[in-house]
């Protein structure tokens, strides 16, 4: 045992490492850009230990694993550059994610295609199962370490030691509440023992040794679970089976159920055509203004087309091509719902603008905006699948996806919110000044700029006084981001 994880002593002592860097630049502090260095620290003993240990190249077929950086920095980065409390909790677990599914892959420590669900599963195995398992090693090292240094009988005594101790402990806990119960004098002598033995500083202390060894393990857990041995279990011999076959639905099924639905869907992009962009508010049913069209059901046509999404993907994966004609025509009939479904994210999209000028602009708003363009763009590159198959819909979902969350972390979405808000009360004479002020700290700049309409500069600067209180406590360095700074140069 103690051989097959000898010359891994200098993983954990960079895992104890990152612990300590762990402690110096998190606890009792707001993330900042101590972020990006702690993943700047984490590449780094991933790195020297990888080289170590197996042959990290940039080869093509590794290209994926390494462009993955790019991701990875831009978003520890936006700790340093930006405020938002929601971008934030998102990022703090995805770039965890992004992490272990590049280091997996740069170790070659899969089976899976990454673009594949049972990648997924992978990493959860790797993640919940390998790293806790490995979380002992560093304790079997350290027994080794202790046994060959001190002399077998002396080792053999402290072994006893501690397990009749380990034994002892929970029997006195049980003892010792029962007798405090029993007498109070007793109970309150014993209350004030840990009183007058640790202050609130070495309690404290404890506590971040505590976390110091939790991280420490994790990290060192995980390292061993990518570069470290396995053992591999014999695989049962298997009887010969039949190959699985791919399930297929029958062409005429599918172009029946898709007949029915473009007819609708087309009917309903007619109507949306001539009335909600044509205006055509002479034809208006009773009882409604065209401002009340336009602005109704916004969520119903966000959610039809969410399913179209799941049917156009289901139905490109469970088509049958044993027909050509038949095939061509299921072709033909998806590329029309694509075309429909899109015409329906216009119509979404166009109504919710409509809500924003008449209510104003929120996060959800703006979120909802990038929600839909984002599935436009899925929509499109389905429509590209359905024609042209020689590539995996999975795996440039994959990279869009990635790509597209990147992007919505630099648009600055609080700074954007706040200028949109600025534009329509210019033009409206309209605007929740408590919203306005509510926005994090990327906003500041962008606010600012009315300090000098006196209808609401007081309501303003009353609102952010708090705020601006709040920046001149120091929090220290490891806790410095662009936005603060910037935020409290205006505020000053």
């Amino acid at each position: 045992m103690a051989q097959r994880h000898s010359g891994f002593h200098w993983m954990l002592i960079g895992s104890v490492a990152m612990g300590v860097i762990a402690d110096y630049l998190f606890y009792g502090k707001e993330f900042g850009i101590s972020y990006p260095l702690f993943v700047i620290g984490l590449y780094l003993l991933f790195i020297w230990q990888a080289r170590e240990r197996i042959q990290l190249t940039f080869s093509r077929d590794q290209a994926f694993a390494w462009s993955l950086t790019v991701p990875i920095f831009l978003l520890a980065l936006t700790f340093f550059l930006y405020d938002n409390a929601f971008f934030q909790w998102i990022n703090f677990m995805m770039v965890p994610f992004l992490l272990v599914a590049q280091t997996m892959l740069l170790a070659k420590r899969h089976q899976k295609s990454w673009f594949s669900f049972g990648f997924f599963g992978e990493m959860i195995e790797t993640v919940l199962i390998y790293t806790v398992k490995y979380t002992s090693i560093p304790f079997v090292l350290l027994r080794e370490w202790v046994k060959n240094r001190v002399d077998r009988t002396k080792y053999g005594v402290a072994m006893k030691v501690l397990a009749g101790l380990g034994i002892s402990v929970p029997l006195l806990v049980v003892v010792l509440s029962l007798l405090s119960q029993a007498d109070g004098v007793f109970g309150h002598f014993l209350a004030e023992i840990p009183r007058r033995v640790f202050d609130w500083g070495s309690a404290e202390a404890i506590f971040r040794l505590f976390l110091i060894g939790f991280a420490a393990l994790l990290t060192f857990g995980y390292l061993y679970a990518i570069l470290g041995p396995r053992l591999q279990t014999a695989a049962l011999p298997l009887q010969d089976q039949p190959e699985e076959k791919k399930i297929a639905w029958d062409g005429i099924i599918l172009v029946t159920i898709l007949t029915i639905i473009n007819v609708v869907y087309v009917a309903f992009t007619v109507i949306q055509i001539s009335y909600l962009f044509g205006g055509a508010e002479a034809v208006l049913p009773d009882n409604m203004t065209y401002a009340e069209y336009a602005k109704k059901g916004f969520n119903e046509l966000v959610t039809v087309t969410i399913i179209n999404f799941i049917l156009l993907v289901s139905f490109m994966h469970l088509v049958s091509r044993a027909q050509r004609v038949i095939y061509k025509i299921v072709q033909a009939l998806l590329s029309l719902l694509t075309v429909c479904t899109s015409f329906m994210l216009v119509s979404a999209y166009y109504r919710l603008s409509l809500y924003e000028e008449a209510y104003g602009y929120t996060h959800t708003r703006l979120l909802a905006h990038a929600f839909m363009i984002f599935l436009f763009i899925l929509f499109v590159i389905a429509f590209l699948k359905i024609w042209r198959n020689n590539f995996s819909l999975l795996k440039v979902y994959g990279v869009a996806g990635i790509a597209a969350y990147v992007l919505l972390n630099y648009i600055n979405v609080d700074a954007v919110i706040a200028k949109k808000n600025i534009q329509r009360y210019e033009e409206t004479g309209r605007i929740d000044v408590a919203y306005l002020t509510s926005l994090s700290l990327d906003a500041i700049p962008v606010i600012m700029t009315l300090k000098e309409d006196p209808a609401v500069a007081d309501k303003i600067k009353y609102l952010l006084q708090e705020r601006a209180e709040e920046l001149k406590e120091d929090r220290g360095w490891q806790s410095f981001h662009l936005a603060k700074h910037v935020a409290k140069s205006y505020l000053e």
